[in-house]
Formats: C-alpha cells, structure tokens, sequence
C-alpha cells in the first residue's frame, strides 16, 4: 500500500492548481472538444498516428511530453521517471535508490501523479494522448478511445529508428514493451488493455498505413461527436 507523502502531495496540488489556473486563462480563448487517446501495440507504432492527428488538429500532443510534466512535480529527471513508463512496479531500482540514500520515487507515486495529470487533459480537451491508461481515467463520453494494432509496412525499420536498437531486436523489444505494458494497465487500472470493449475503434495497421489510420480517427471523432468542429 503506497503511504503519500506530505511534500510530494503539496506539490501535486500546487502543480494542479497552476495547471487549472493555466488552463482557465486560455478557456475564453478556445472551445472545449473531446481529447483523442490512443492506446497501442508497440509494433504498430500508434504514435506515428497520434503525431499526424496532433499536426492535422493542431492539437498538443501528449506522449513522453506526459513525463515531463510529472518530472516538473516531482523534481525529478524525466530520463529518470522513464523506468516507471508503462511498466509494473521496478522493485530493483527503488532498492538501489534507497541503498545509494537518494530519495526514492517509487512507481505507485508516479501513477499516482500521472493519473492526475490525466485526468486534468480531460478536462481541458483539445489534445492527442498517447497511451499511460488515459482511456481508463478520462470518462468514456467525453473523449474519443482509440486502440491500434498491427504491424504496418516497414514496422521494423521504423520501430528500431524509434528506440534506437538494431531491425533484427524490434520483434524481441516489441514483445517486451508490449508485455510490460499489460502489466502495467493491469496492475494499475485493473484491466486488460487488449479487451475490445474499452475502445471506440480497434485499428489493425496489417492493413492500413498511418495516414490511413488517422484518417479513420478523425471519421470516428466526427460520428461520436457530430455537434462538435474541429476544424477550427
């Protein structure tokens, strides 16, 4: 059972309220849409995806930009914080904080913090997250949940451009990542990422490229939100 920490809560709270006060200042100055959240295999890279949604919209995008922000909080290096990305809780680098005396993050603290950044990007709207169980914190009714699956053409050399491994690691390194991250949406969230019912649309990138799977997103969008435009 994570205990909270007094110092570590005050300054969640105080980033919250500078969020929120951020967020009223630019209220009047835009209108609030439904936030698009995609969840991924890691081979079919559902981020090339949400890059092409955030550049069509001109939206923010919210991927590892998300460890950042908990990073700010938290004062903490966001290269750091990246041993907590997705994964189950890492026993073996609290024990080497603690043995070396630096203060410990442990990983129920960075999903706590996570989970109220999240939750804060639902209420603001107008923005693509990537992945962190977003679908399962922001209300179903009020953002669009995409899952992507699938290996696209040309996956390999793409993934291992992405992660900066060698083509013949992407089947090993994306298997990994994958099982990490059910992991993760398990023990976390209490659910199973694969299951079908916690999404709007399951896309297989067998069949489609990543233009084509966006395009598909923002079909979507326009069916579940008709009254809202965004295109302006």
């Amino acid at each position: 059972m994570w205990i909270k920490r007094p110092k570590v809560e005050e300054l969640i709270e105080t980033q919250i309220k500078s969020w929120f006060s951020s967020f009223r200042r630019q209220e009047a100055k835009r209108k609030w849409r439904p936030p698009i959240l995609i969840s991924r295999q890691r081979e079919s890279l559902g981020e090339k995806v949400a890059e092409l949604l955030s550049e069509r919209l001109n939206w923010p995008l919210y991927d590892k930009e998300l460890l950042e922000e908990v990073s700010k909080t938290l004062k903490e290096d966001p290269k750091k914080l990246q041993a907590f990305d997705e994964k189950a809780r890492n026993l073996l680098l609290e024990f080497a904080q603690a043995f070396l005396g630096s203060r410990s993050i442990l990983q129920e603290e960075y999903v706590h913090h996570l989970k109220r950044f999240v939750k804060w990007l639902g209420v603001t709207g107008n923005c693509v997250v990537v992945g962190r169980g977003a679908n399962f914190v922001i209300d179903p009714a009020r953002a669009l949940r995409i899952r992507i699956i699938g290996r696209p053409k040309g996956w390999e050399k793409a993934f291992s451009e992405a992660f900066g491994i060698k083509e013949e690691e992407a089947e090993i390194k994306a298997k990994e990542m994958n099982e990490e991250q059910e992991e993760f949406i398990k023990r976390y969230f209490d659910a199973d990422v694969s299951d079908p019912s916690h999404y709007d649309l399951v896309i297989n990138m067998d069949h489609y490229d990543w233009q084509k799977a966006s395009e598909m997103v923002l079909t979507a969008y326009k069916l579940k939100f008709p009254w809202v435009n965004i295109t302006g």
